[in-house]
């Protein structure tokens, strides 16, 4: 669970370019030379380490969701999988999918969402902790429902991508 994960908002000429690549490895390459070196911050989400106890905390646990999770549980891993295996993860949501994460993301009240983040306790979370990590997890599920928000409201697909 080391690599950094960043959001990106992709405007549909970017969206287009990604998806026309057939080849697993061009693709990612195409996305770390391209997407990752002349984003503009104001459409990026950078998570750090941050994506894994945010991840546990709105899909409870580790797993990456399957058909039919609740869409708040695909907003880090969810969507098409993209990228190479084991190397490079990319986690495409198209427009409808970030409509509907936005939506769920934006229902969640902060007692549903400290009570979710009190799930990165459970014995089963393996990973980063300190003392402040619920409170820190509650602060950035705000700030990933904002990212979510202005991506549907421009009508921008999203991806995620961390290294391994």
């Amino acid at each position: 669970m080391a690599g950094k994960g960043v959001l990106f908002a992709l405007e549909a000429v970017d969206e287009r370019s990604m998806l026309s690549f057939r080849d697993e490895k061009a693709r990612a390459a195409w996305v770390a030379n391209v997407v990752e070196e002349r984003w503009d911050a104001g459409w990026l989400h950078a998570m750090e380490g941050l994506w894994y106890p945010v991840h546990f905390c709105l899909h409870g646990s580790a797993a990456i969701p399957i058909e039919g999770a609740a869409a708040e549980a695909k907003a880090i891993f969810g969507g098409t999988s993209l990228g190479v295996p084991n190397i490079y993860r990319i986690d495409y949501k198209d427009t409808g999918l970030v409509r509907l994460v936005s939506n769920a993301l934006g229902r969640m009240r902060d007692e549903a969402i400290w009570a979710r983040a009190s799930l990165v306790d459970w014995k089963d979370y393996q990973g980063p902790r300190d003392d402040n990590l619920q409170v820190v997890v509650v602060d950035e599920v705000h700030a990933l429902a904002d990212f979510y928000r202005r991506a549907a409201d421009a009508g921008r697909a999203v991806i995620f991508t961390v290294n391994s």
